[in-house]
């Protein structure tokens, strides 16, 4: 069965078409909107899209169906229109150009079961093929790379006669650490690897205090003359609750002439879980990113991903900042709560980008995957495991081995695998799907919803002991209505990412007043949207109210009909001299910002907001010569709203 997104305007229809798939045994997410449709799009994992052609507000099916089919991640899709009636061979060709796949007519039920499944056959045709094409890629970037590493052992073993451990440190790959340590067991240099591994203020300390009962001190001690390898251990970490598998080799330093005096010795570490994951992704995934541009990636991600980067000026976020900053330096767990679009993720990439976790950050949306196929995802699988399981890999966790995984929307776990994700969150350890051997994994976990969880624990529907041992630290982030201070700033952002295209691009005083007073049900995600749909759609140099989508549209009719936006508003002032202009945020404020204005004061009689516009839009002509483009630009409004004024005022 598979899971489809269904973007149907009108609330019959939607309920026919959500009932007849849910029967027929899919998921089906709904959508009211084109804009709402191609959100859902990009937040979920979908198989199918139904998308009606006549959508009600916005952009329309066709649309819609050009926006997905240019998606890397989603033009592989199936797109279905769906039509009341078709006119003609032009809607057809309209449709098969924007990319869609089939049609189908409204109200033709039967015939709705038969286009469903021949899509997902298609859906599950081109999984494959894509899967054997990575394979394949997969097979030739294996075959180079071992001809490179043939060329690189011959040239080594030319350059040294010590054959033996120049092989065996080649066909192991880069040493993850290296110490020097004297005869006497104590550590003199310890590189950044060992580091990571070992911890910090390595020098000085002998090796039996780093490594307890572990017998690498006298491992190291014993080589004298020549160099010992394969000496295997394990190491304790996050207080004891979980062991990093490694092995070591060492190769004693001695003088030139070949005496066999006590010197210095060379501890190369290798990490035999970490190195274990590795050759599995390296086999069954994609190749991945040159070494080379690794370190300029990364560091262009933690200074994206800073606390200091998560966005807004009011006290809240403020705030925010502040405990997000604070809690990044620790290794605890988070628990982040929010409503839909606020930016849990954000926060979530600010928590391990600016504290000191090496490994990878790796997220996961625990409501995109069926439950029979989370715990494979999660924990990974072994060869046989299932129907499909053709060899091992590894899980997500293993994946963030060292760094931090993102579990999203993880009030959808269920009971069974809340239980094992708990035993990973104590002990460290986790078991794949089909296997019985133990791994020991060090991650920290972040996990988010947009649920009340602690309700849930008291309805029996989330593990209370779970829901502790995640939630060490809370992080509450607020919905875009608690902070409308913000929605000016993250608009103006939103338009500097979007509009960069244009040479001058500004929000009109109107467009942006109702903007701050909408509530903003989606929040950032909403608002983000619908400036990039202005964006698209603007014509002049100013996004106007008839830019956005439709229900801020409808909010500026009704508030224009309740006389709560001015007709004659100009929240802006001209400066003199200049043309800059100044947003004021608030029609009273406007009101003494147009009164600033250097014009007549012999005026006593009337005082008014129309009257004082009047006279600024006759100040603007007279500045500019009559040129009314010219003087739109001037008072930072679109060339239609200054006709509008201009004819409201009965100005030729």
């Amino acid at each position: 069965m598979g899971r489809i997104l269904l973007i149907e305007d009108e609330q019959g229809a939607q309920l026919l078409f959500k009932n007849r798939l849910e029967d027929l045994g899919h998921e089906v997410v709904t959508a009211p909107t084109g804009a709402r449709g191609l959100m859902e799009a990009r937040a979920g994992q979908f198989d199918l899209f139904l998308v009606d052609i006549v959508l009600g507000s916005g952009i329309d099916g066709y649309e819609v169906c050009r926006r997905i089919k240019t998606i890397p991640q989603m033009h592989g899709i199936p797109v279905v229109l769906i039509s009341g009636q078709l006119k003609g061979r032009e809607d057809l060709h309209r449709g098969y150009e924007a990319g869609c796949e089939s049609f189908l007519i409204k109200g033709d039920l039967p015939l709705l079961e038969d286009v469903v499944r021949a899509m997902l056959n298609i859906k599950s045709l081109q999984d494959d093929l894509g899967m054997q094409n990575r394979l394949l890629e997969e097979q030739n970037r294996r075959l180079s790379e071992e001809r490179q590493r043939g060329a690189d052992l011959e040239v080594a073993l030319r350059e040294t006669g010590n054959r033996s451990l120049v092989f065996r440190e080649l066909a192991a790959g880069r040493p993850d650490g290296m110490l020097l340590v004297d005869h006497l067991g104590v550590v003199r240099f310890a590189d950044r690897g060992a580091i990571d591994i070992l911890g910090k203020d390595l020098a000085g300390k002998n090796l039996g205090s780093i490594a307890p009962a572990s017998g690498l001190e006298a491992f190291v001690r014993d080589a004298r003359t020549e160099p010992r390898e394969g000496f295997r251990f394990d190491l304790s970490i996050s207080g004891g609750q979980a062991t990093r598998s490694l092995s070591a080799s060492v190769m004693p330093l001695v003088p030139i002439s070949g005496a066999a005096e006590e010197g210095l010795r060379a501890v190369l570490l290798l990490d035999a879980g970490k190195r274990q994951v590795a050759a599995e992704m390296l086999r069954l995934q994609e190749q991945g990113i040159p070494k080379r541009e690794l370190g300029p990636l990364l560091e262009a991600a933690r200074n994206a991903f800073h606390p200091s980067g998560i966005m807004g000026h009011s006290k809240v976020m403020l705030d925010l900042r502040r405990r997000v900053a604070k809690v990044a330096r620790s290794d605890s767990s988070v628990l982040i709560t929010g409503a839909s679009g606020t930016g849990k993720e954000l926060i979530a990439r600010a928590l391990h980008f600016g504290g000191k976790r090496s490994g990878a950050f790796v997220p996961v949306n625990c409501a995109a995957l069926a439950p029979s196929l989370l715990e494979s995802e999660l924990f990974g699988h072994v060869k046989g495991a299932f129907t499909g399981a053709i060899s091992d890999r590894p899980g997500l966790f293993q994946q963030a081995h060292l760094g931090t995984i993102f579990l999203d929307e993880i009030a959808e776990l269920s009971l069974d695998l809340q239980a094992k994700l708990l035993r990973a969150l104590q002990e460290g350890e986790v078991y794949r799907v089909g296997s019985q051997t133990v791994e020991h994994v060090d991650v920290r976990v972040i996990a988010s919803s947009n649920r009340d969880v602690e309700s849930m624990v008291r309805e029996g529907r989330f593990r209370d002991d779970l829901y502790y041992r995640l939630n060490v630290v809370e992080i509450q982030v607020p919905a875009l209505k608690d902070r409308p201070g913000d929605v000016e700033f993250l608009a103006r952002h939103f338009l500097a990412r979007y509009g960069a295209d244009r040479e001058e691009i500004d929000i009109a005083d109107d467009a942006l007043w109702v903007m701050e007073n909408y509530p903003w049900p989606g929040n950032v995600r909403e608002l983000e949207n619908a400036v990039e749909r202005a964006c698209t759609l603007v014509e002049d140099s100013f996004v106007e109210i008839g830019d956005l989508p439709q229900p801020l549209r409808e909010l500026a009719r009704d508030l224009t009909a309740g006389k709560q936006i001015p007709p004659a508003r100009t929240p802006r002032r001209v400066v003199p001299g200049t043309h800059s202009a100044v947003s004021s945020g608030r029609p009273l404020e406007a009101a003494v910002a147009v009164t600033s204005l250097s014009l007549d004061r012999d005026d006593e009689g009337e005082v008014s907001l129309e009257h004082f516009e009047k006279k600024c839009l006759l100040a603007a002509l007279e500045k500019t010569g009559g040129d009314k483009l010219a003087a739109a630009k001037l008072l930072k409004v679109g060339k239609s709203t200054l006709y509008r004024k201009l004819k409201a005022h009965g100005i030729s």
